[in-house]
């Protein structure tokens, strides 16, 4: 069967959001003290283009920011000598600025101090989930926060940066309250930020699945409290999407133990794959397309708010295959173009495998969240977003088809870019097929080039699995980022009667990138 598209002259043009370069993820506060993590975090700047990280726990135990004598020496009256420390955070904000970026303020977690239970531990990195035991003295850690930061970088600096208050409380690994308690946090936090810098922008509610919006933007107008714009994250693939529920836990836990049974020994990465169940490959296919559905009825909720999704990716499933395959390329590709018209900006999950939520896994393919490995070698999603960051700043307003190839199309005033691809949920395998596209031009084009992302083209996992997984090198993963780089083919012009004709062959959830450079006389 042969898929064919007509890309006409007269079709609708929008704006070309580029959403995706307002933000990127990360993993803990803590990782942004280290120089491979800011080499990446450089290197994603320069190369996508993305303006901030965010990332969890500036407040965890082990940034400091509330310091005790009786943490190291506890006798006779060393519980009353404290003091704030906000040094380490304010390093890993500066090595975030020397890389060209600015920090999306995530508020999180509770430092032990001040906490209702100061040994509360979560399972995600033993952080405190617990409310504060007194508001005052939170308010007065959130001020002596603020007047640091402005200390350090000045007023108009932090004025330009975004404050998100909290992570997902709507899941209890994370938070260790209900929703009431949340829109307290959130009221008696920003108060504390806005008496010291009215100009902050802060928001909220930060929450999984999209959860909270209508009940979180009535309580700020009924409370009169300050809300300058929605944050809220949005996985298709989220394995705690039932997991809000203990009884899905309790299920993944005894699923789990079975599976380390009969594999009875092996990695680390081995067991968190036991555990960890990738929803994108279970037996029924999921719907593609979600990520635009869900976003245009956030929208919806939201009103005229500026809305940003600050987590968002194919999967939240940490150590699924799926993450380091070309699968994750596909989805950004088709999401990035239909969550367009209803956000401000998003943050893709995450930009690096030095990552931490559990543990930080040595093995260089572990299913890890990132843009990059732990040695930085590109994936196919790294690659796919390097595209798009080189499409116009238009972008033909296309219909939505969800039919199995499908494309996006953008243009500058010197250039068209054409993205073909044929994105799946599952990792299937099915035979590939044909298309056809004929593009209206005014003129031949003088080039048109072609970049692959297929079994053959920006695989590096392919390449490494052949090597047989072994630990890297630096010298073996510069070899294998070259190796796996995006290759540019010159392709053949066939232009008749005003319309340049292209054809190619795709498996599942291989992409095609055409650059048509358009002659002079036609622009």
């Amino acid at each position: 069967m042969m898929h064919q598209f007509e890309i006409k002259e007269s079709a609708r043009r929008i704006a070309n959001n580029k959403h995706w370069q307002f933000c990127v993820g990360s993993g803990q506060a803590v990782l942004a003290l280290r120089t491979d993590y800011a080499k990446q975090l450089e290197y994603v700047r320069k190369e996508l283009g993305i303006e901030r990280v965010r990332f969890h726990g500036i407040f965890d135990e082990c940034m400091e920011a509330y310091q005790g004598a009786d943490s190291y020496l506890n006798l006779g009256r060393a519980k009353h000598f404290k003091n704030y420390n906000f040094l380490n955070i304010g390093v890993a904000y500066d090595n975030v600025l020397a890389a060209g970026m600015k920090p999306f303020v995530e508020l999180s977690f509770m430092p032990g101090r001040l906490g209702k239970s100061r040994k509360a531990k979560s399972e995600i990195s033993g952080i405190n989930n617990s409310m504060p035991k007194n508001d005052s003295d939170w308010q007065d850690f959130i001020k002596a926060f603020v007047k640091f930061l402005i200390h350090r970088y000045g007023r108009d600096e932090v004025a330009s940066w975004h404050f998100e208050v909290w992570n997902e409380p709507n899941i209890f690994v994370f938070f260790k309250g209900s929703k009431k308690d949340y829109f307290h946090l959130y009221e008696i936090t920003v108060r504390a930020i806005k008496e010291v810098e009215p100009a902050i922008k802060v928001g909220g509610p930060s929450t999984a699945l999209c959860a909270w919006l209508n009940d979180f933007i009535y309580f700020t107008k009924e409370k009169n409290v300050p809300l300058d714009f929605i944050a809220t994250h949005y996985y298709p693939g989220e394995p705690l999407g039932p997991g809000l529920l203990f009884k899905y836990v309790k299920s993944m836990l005894a699923d789990s133990v079975v599976k380390m049974g009969k594999l009875k020994n092996g990695r680390v990465l081995d067991a968190g794959r036991c555990f960890m169940n990738d929803q994108t490959e279970n037996d029924k296919e999921m719907e593609k397309g979600l990520m635009g559905k869900q976003t245009a009825i956030a929208r919806s909720q939201i009103g005229d708010l500026p809305f940003y999704i600050t987590e968002w990716n194919l999967s939240a499933t940490i150590t699924a295959y799926s993450n380091d395959t070309r699968k994750g390329a596909a989805f950004l590709i088709k999401s990035i173009s239909e969550m367009d018209s209803s956000v401000t900006g998003s943050s893709i999950w995450a930009f690096s495998d030095i990552f931490d939520e559990f543990m930080l896994l040595p093995d260089e393919f572990s299913g890890g969240f990132g843009l990059l490995t732990v040695s930085g070698i590109p994936k196919p999603q790294f690659h796919a977003l390097k595209m798009m960051a080189q499409t116009g700043p238009r972008k033909y307003d296309l219909p939505v088809t969800n039919e199995e190839i499908e494309i996006a199309v953008y243009e500058s005033d010197n250039e068209k870019q054409l993205f073909v691809f044929r994105h799946r949920m599952k990792n299937v395998n099915e035979s590939a097929l044909q298309y056809e596209v004929l593009f209206d031009l005014p003129s031949v084009p003088s080039t048109v080039t072609l970049k692959k992302i297929d079994e053959q083209h920006c695989n590096p996992l392919k390449l490494w699995e052949e090597m047989g997984k072994p630990e890297l090198n630096r010298e073996q993963a510069a070899d294998l980022t070259a190796r796996s780089s995006p290759v540019t083919e010159k392709t053949e012009i066939k232009f008749e009667g005003g319309k340049l004709k292209l054809h190619g062959t795709l498996g599942i959830n291989d992409i095609h990138f055409y650059t048509i450079s358009l002659s002079k006389d036609s622009i």
